[in-house]
């Protein structure tokens, strides 16, 4: 397991492999659950073009069952 420091500033460094495998993205998604930070890579979109929220969920569960 690799680990990421977190500095005063609340800022964390991710180990360069870890970057490395996820393609380079310059921004991340943030979600905390039960207690358990999720960190995935993201893209920042206009809010015109963003996606509905309950969309996104509805297809964050399709991934998860294997229907995405």
């Amino acid at each position: 397991m690799r680990m990421a420091k977190l500095t005063s500033k609340n800022q964390l460094t991710l180990p360069k492999a870890v970057v490395e495998a996820l393609g380079s993205p310059r921004h991340f998604r943030i979600q905390v659950h039960d207690g358990v930070l999720l960190l995935w890579p993201g893209r920042l979109v206009c809010a015109a073009d963003a996606p509905h929220p309950a969309a996104e969920v509805q297809d964050s569960r399709a991934r998860q069952d294997g229907k995405g």
